[in-house]
Parts: structure tokens; C-alpha cells; sequence
């Protein structure tokens, strides 16, 4: 199919439009979550540099931001739509383990360095209590990753990580809310569901969700971001998500 040329489906009661070669790819975009193996913390950058050159700096930074962040990881595990399959799950899972050991070897990490320390004369007394503590810390954490290793997680049903479906489930999403979605565009730069009321949905290229409204004179359009980048959304955390900007703009 040419970019000049358009085929129609009927999906789920809504005419969906196809012109030229689209090029968003729900299951690529996913995929990329167990490609990508980095992070753009500088602290945590900092710590392995050079043996032997790491500092308080970069030592106390990443333990803070570790805590920060894995505090914010426990509140979003808590909203419906944080992963998007079971396959996460088990990603998680492996992580947490691997995160609780590494936290076992922080602990006796900091025994290390307390020993080092009374050995510099640094310190007001030999560190014989703390450090017996900080190894059974480390026993503890190893203890409590055990049963990671046993959890099981249930097979996936979620929807498939296609266009089609996307497609499909936002339309039925919105209709469960009470927005109609009355044709569905789908081209290489962009998807728009058209709503009711003459306002777009629209998914770029660029991955990020936007509600888009006329501008005065009927000619252009004015995007309203409501916050989500991520094409392989759960179609349901799309339309939860509309219906409250959309409810937040008409009060």
C-alpha cells in the first residue's frame, strides 16, 4: 500500500482508516524494555569507574537515590497499569532478588569499611558490635529472597501488543466511559481516534498520547498532553486517563 493510498476496516463497530505503511510497533516499542541496559544517574555512574576511586560522593548519592526511587517503585506497583504483562512480573521478580542481595552485600560492605576504618585509627572504638550486626543483616536479606525463587506467576491473558488491538481496545475502552469514537486514522506519522464532540486522540510517532481540540479558526489543531509516552499502554490506562483530562477540562 502507497502513501496515497487508504484501506478501511471495521473494528469494533468504527471505521479504521489505513494509509501507507504505518510505523508504529506496539510489541517493538515493548521489547525494547529488555534491550536497553542503562540508567543516566550520575551518582550511580560514578561508582565503578576506577577501582579503588570511588568516594562519599558517589557512595552516599546512590544509596539515597536507590532509596528514593525503589520507595517510588513500591507506590506505582500499586496503580493497575504499572507493567503490562506477566512477563514483568517475572522481570521484577529476578530484579528484587537480585536487588535484596546486592542490599545483603551493602551491609557487608559497610562491615569492611568499618574494620578498615579502626584499623586507620579512625575510629573511637573497635566496631566488633556493629559489624556483627551488619552481617546478620545480610543473613536476613539473603533469607528473605528465598522464596522469590519459588514465587510462580500465573500465564498472561493481557491484550496482545499490536496495533489491532490497541486500536480495537481503546475504542472499547472510551465507549465504557461514555466517549464515542466515531473513525479511527492510521498513517506512518500517527493514529487518531476521532471522538465525539470534535476532539482527536491522538498516538505520534514519537509515542506520546495526546487530546487534541480546534483551534478558533477550525484550521489547526491544539494538543493537550495528558502524561503518557508509551505506546504499548494498557488500552484501559489510555482511557482512564482521557476521561480525566476531559473531566478535569469541562469542571
Amino acid at each position: 500500500m502507497t502513501d496515497n493510498e487508504t484501506e478501511t476496516e471495521t473494528i469494533a463497530g468504527v471505521p479504521v482508516h489505513y494509509r501507507g505503511e504505518y510505523v508504529l510497533s506496539v510489541e517493538n516499542d515493548y521489547e525494547r524494555i529488555y534491550e536497553e541496559d542503562r540508567h543516566d544517574n550520575e551518582h550511580l555512574e560514578g561508582l565503578d569507574r576506577e577501582p579503588g576511586t570511588t568516594t562519599a560522593l558517589y557512595a552516599v548519592g546512590s544509596a539515597r537515590y536507590l532509596a528514593e526511587k525503589a520507595g517510588t517503585l513500591g507506590e506505582v506497583l500499586r496503580e493497575p497499569y504499572t507493567l503490562r504483562t506477566t512477563r514483568d512480573v517475572e522481570a521484577m521478580l529476578a530484579a528484587l532478588a537480585q536487588h535484596i542481595e546486592a542490599l545483603a552485600g551493602v551491609a557487608e560492605g559497610l562491615g569492611v569499611w568499618l574494620d578498615a576504618a579502626h584499623q586507620r585509627g579512625e575510629l573511637d572504638e573497635e566496631p566488633a558490635a556493629a559489624r556483627a550486626e551488619l552481617d546478620r543483616t545480610a543473613d536476613l536479606l539473603r533469607a528473605a529472597g528465598v522464596p522469590l525463587r519459588d514465587t510462580v506467576v500465573p500465564g498472561d491473558r493481557s491484550p496482545a501488543l499490536d496495533m489491532d488491538t490497541l486500536v480495537a481496545g481503546v475504542i472499547e475502552q472510551l465507549r465504557a466511559r461514555g466517549i464515542e469514537v466515531t473513525a479511527v486514522q492510521v498513517s506512518g506519522s500517527e493514529t487518531v481516534w476521532e471522538l465525539s464532540g470534535d476532539r482527536h486522540l491522538v498516538l505520534s510517532s514519537e509515542s506520546s498520547w495526546d487530546l487534541c481540540f480546534p483551534t478558533g479558526n477550525g484550521s489547526s489543531w491544539k494538543p493537550i498532553p495528558f502524561g503518557l509516552y508509551c505506546w504499548y499502554a494498557h488500552p484501559a490506562q489510555v482511557a482512564d486517563l482521557v476521561a480525566k483530562t476531559l473531566s478535569e477540562m469541562e469542571a
